[in-house]
């Protein structure tokens, strides 16, 4: 299986092979061999070339959100290997991809913001999530403040894609 990915501007193309009880992933020319278990929805144990990983994942329409050591990676599905165009998909709402509690917020209605941004930093399942922006926009709208419980799918924050 081939698939495309736009993370931070640059365009992956991702491989996929299953070998019976592992995996071999290549991204650009880099190889690895992954054996990975599916603890819940959106939540996996993998090893990585003998490193032990727990990785949440969460999807929204082509967005796809991978949460590990601490990070969280906003990648985009492309159908295939272009380039996405200015404004193309760039703005909208973006919601939150599984329960948890909102840690911070990290900007302001009317602030000018740049792709992969940090916009709001949740806590679920014990790991910090980045909510960043999928495109250069203006926060037209948010809709939470620190402290507050959200639940998956309640709206976060409002993007325009007008910078």
């Amino acid at each position: 299986m081939e698939r495309y990915y736009e993370y931070n501007g640059e365009i992956y193309t991702v491989r996929i092979e299953s070998l019976g009880e592992t995996f071999r992933i290549t991204i650009g020319d880099r190889q690895y061999t992954v054996e990975a278990a599916l603890v819940e929805t959106g939540r996996l144990r993998a090893i990585v070339e003998g490193r032990h990983l727990d990785i949440v994942t969460a999807r929204q329409n082509r967005n796809r959100y991978v949460a590990l050591d601490g990070e969280t990676y906003h990648l985009r599905q492309l159908a295939s290997k272009r380039k996405r165009r200015v404004g193309e998909q760039g703005g909208g709402s973006l919601e939150a991809q599984m329960p948890g509690q909102v840690v911070s917020v990290l900007v302001e209605e009317g602030q000018a913001v740049q792709a992969g941004q940090p916009l709001i930093i949740l806590e679920a399942m014990k790991m910090e999530l980045r909510i960043t922006a999928p495109a250069d926009g203006i926060v037209t709208k948010l809709y939470c403040q620190p402290g507050d419980v959200v639940e998956r799918g309640q709206k976060l924050v409002d993007v325009s894609d007008e910078a």
